[in-house]
C-alpha cells in the first residue's frame, strides 16, 4: 500500500512541478491536494495545520512570483520605476495572456509584460536601446528564478506528504 501512495503522489508532484511551468500554480495545486486528501480521510494523517501551512507556502510563492522580475530588473540595473512597471507589465500580461491562450497564456504574458514593462520605462528615461533591453532581460530571469523556486517547493511539499503519509 505504501508503493501505492508514494508512487501516487510522486506522479502529481511531478505534475505540479510541470504545471508550474505553463503557468498554473504547483504548489497551490498540492496545497489542493493535501487538501482533499485531508478531507477524505478525516485529517487522520494531514491536519488542519499541514494544509494551512501548504496554502501559506502557495500564497507566499505567489506574491513572490510577483515581486521577482522587477527586483530581478533592479539587479540588472533597472530603476526604481521601470521595476514597478515590470511588475505592473507582467501582471497585465498574465491577464492578458490568460484571456488569450489558456494554459500558456498566462506564462507567455507574464514575460511579455515584464519585458515591455521594464523596457518601455527604461527607455522613456532616456537609457539606450541597449541598456533598456538589458534591464528588461533581469525581468526575464527573475521570472524564470521564481518558476524555479516554486517547482523546488511544490516538491518538498510532495516529499513532506510523503514523509507524513507513509513514514509515521
Amino acid at each position: 500500500m505504501d508503493i501505492i501512495v508514494i508512487t501516487g503522489i510522486l506522479i502529481f508532484t511531478l505534475m505540479a512541478v510541470i504545471i508550474t511551468w505553463v503557468g498554473i500554480s504547483g504548489p497551490f495545486l498540492m496545497s489542493i491536494f493535501s487538501l482533499i486528501w485531508g478531507l477524505t480521510t478525516h485529517f487522520s494523517n494531514i491536519t488542519v495545520t499541514y494544509v494551512v501551512v501548504f496554502f501559506i507556502i502557495s500564497v507566499t510563492f505567489e506574491v513572490l512570483e510577483i515581486f521577482m522580475g522587477g527586483l530581478a530588473a533592479r539587479y540588472y540595473g533597472a530603476s526604481g520605476r521601470s521595476a514597478v512597471f515590470a511588475i505592473f507589465g507582467g501582471i497585465v500580461g498574465a491577464f492578458l495572456g490568460t484571456s488569450l491562450l489558456l494554459l500558456i497564456g498566462a506564462f507567455l504574458g507574464l514575460f511579455i509584460g515584464s519585458y515591455l514593462g521594464a523596457y518601455l520605462s527604461e527607455k522613456l528615461s532616456g537609457k539606450t536601446n541597449a541598456e533598456s533591453m538589458r534591464t528588461a532581460f533581469g525581468t526575464i530571469v527573475g521570472n524564470i528564478v521564481s518558476r524555479a523556486m516554486k517547482s523546488v517547493a511544490a516538491v518538498f511539499m510532495g516529499i513532506w506528504m510523503i514523509k507524513v503519509l507513509v513514514i509515521v
